[in-house]
């Protein structure tokens, strides 16, 4: 039970037969999906990448062609946008790798690769997330201080918290990153499904 196994790729060497079992039972169980499975969710993310950045493209450039449009609430959704518009684009080059990974080989071949790409896929919608947070309490104050919501949500106040929004949603998606610090790649995903769900 000792003995180097080889798989059935030719540069990777399984420790043990027991290791290269449980690898490939680890691997049934994560991707649990078909060829065709795949395909499909490929096609609607492709769909949906489109979708986003007409939609937010449009928008975006309605808001920067209207003057009137200028508020702070809408300068809050373009920045919101436009890291929507970032997800979108990014699409483009995620779904290939899906393909790559999922459809025609074993993931577990590019844990690492997989654990990289969660850490860079994950930082514009955390960045949403946050901006919609920073919507709500302008809002918030709108409704509740109409008399005094020029001087408690200054445009300075619009400043920071736009920036704030970007700078949390970047160091969150950072900390997916601590799982690449002297991972085990006998394992088959470096980040633990329970932590990809947050």
């Amino acid at each position: 039970m000792t003995d180097a196994v080889t798989s059935e790729a030719p540069a990777i060497t399984v420790v043990s037969s027991v290791n290269a079992t449980t690898a490939e039972a680890v691997t049934g169980n994560l991707t649990g999906l078909t060829s065709t499975t795949i395909f499909v969710r490929v096609a609607i993310l492709l769909f949906e990448a489109i979708f986003n950045l007409g939609g937010n493209g449009f928008t975006l450039i309605t808001i920067r062609l209207t003057p009137r449009l200028w508020t702070k609430t809408n300068f809050m959704l373009a920045s919101m946008m436009v890291a929507d518009f970032i997800t979108g684009v990014s699409t483009f080059w995620y779904v290939p790798l899906i393909l790559v990974v999922y459809a025609f080989n074993n993931p577990c071949h590019y844990n690492v690769q997989i654990a990289a790409v969660t850490m860079f896929m994950k930082t514009t919608a955390y960045v949403s997330i946050y901006h919609l947070i920073l919507v709500s309490v302008e809002r918030y104050i709108a409704i509740v201080y109409p008399l005094h919501y020029e001087t408690k949500f200054t445009d300075r106040t619009l400043k920071w918290g736009i920036f704030t929004a970007w700078a949390t949603g970047i160091l969150v998606s950072l900390t997916y990153a601590l799982w690449l610090i002297n991972p085990d790649l006998r394992k088959c995903d470096l980040i633990p499904i329970h932590h990809q769900l947050v």
